[in-house]
């Protein structure tokens, strides 16, 4: 899919993640697709939280900062920048924008809840391949004492995620659930899962079920298959041979085009606190 820049002229786009998260790119993706070049700050989980409360006055990531204007959450910051579309690539297309909608929180509040909570069981059982694939450009600094702090930030994450046995079975039974409605609707043979082109509903299902599916094209390296455990391949061969997973992987082949981002190690003083002041929060 080859998009032009849209007419408008953006800001100083900037993009705060955290690099493996599939929320984060949920957005990555957006802009790459708009191509919309833009630097992406990113930062280690956990260790994201000093910049992002500075940059949006709250602890999630992604944030977008255009020009002077911040925007949170990845749902929020898709439709900020559906003023970069046209007529081919809007994400949601008047005709279809409800039941778009429906399907993108549907995504985004069940599916890549469970999905991430079920990643992070398995990686963090492997903390070399947890730190390498969840270190990809972020600051040195933050890389190299990762490793040091390890057992306080697995200790955490799980605490902040709920993540155990019990509900990482539980959470599978929801994501199994919603699998099985996609590949309900795609059983008609349709090439989008609404409408005749791609859209927010397509690209938020590709992005949450990417943790499942470990597509090549995703914004930052995955993991092999030969680098993961037995139980971890287990499912992605599972949710690879659905309608639905297949349908997630054409997306990325298909619809994911290669990054325009620059990476920067940036730090506080990059960023003036007198220019934070002017940005406004879009919700």
């Amino acid at each position: 899919m080859n998009a032009e820049p849209a007419s408008a002229n953006p800001g100083n786009l900037r993009l705060l993640s955290i690099p493996i998260s599939h929320y984060c790119e949920k957005v990555r993706w957006a802009l790459d697709r708009l191509a919309l070049p833009y630097i992406e700050e990113r930062h280690l989980q956990v260790f994201h939280y000093a910049r992002s409360f500075q940059l949006s006055r709250g602890p999630n990531v992604p944030v977008l900062i255009d020009g002077k204007t911040c925007i949170t959450d990845s749902t929020a910051i898709l439709k900020y920048l559906e003023r970069y579309t046209n007529d081919e690539t809007q994400l949601y297309p008047l005709k279809h924008r409800t039941e778009i909608e429906e399907l993108e929180e549907l995504f985004d509040e069940t599916l890549g809840i469970e999905s991430r909570r079920w990643v992070y069981f398995h990686a963090m059982q492997s903390p070399g391949m947890a730190l390498r694939i969840s270190s990809q450009g972020v600051p040195n600094w933050q890389a190299g004492i990762a490793p040091l702090f390890y057992p306080l930030l697995k200790a955490f994450i799980r605490r902040k995620l709920d993540i155990s046995t019990g509900t990482v079975e539980l959470g599978m039974e929801h994501a199994r659930n919603i699998i099985t409605q996609i590949d309900s609707l795609l059983s008609d043979g349709r090439a989008y899962l609404l409408g005749d082109h791609f859209t927010a509903a397509d690209l938020t299902f590709a992005s949450m079920m990417a943790p499942f599916l470990m597509p090549p094209e995703y914004g930052v390296r995955l993991p092999r298959l030969d680098e993961i455990g037995v139980a971890m391949r287990r499912t992605v061969d599972e949710m690879r041979s659905t309608r639905a997973g297949q349908h997630a992987l054409h997306m990325y082949q298909t619809e994911r085009r290669p990054a325009l981002s620059r990476i920067s190690e940036i730090n506080a003083q990059d960023t003036p606190q007198s220019s934070l002041d002017h940005v406004t929060s879009v919700n």
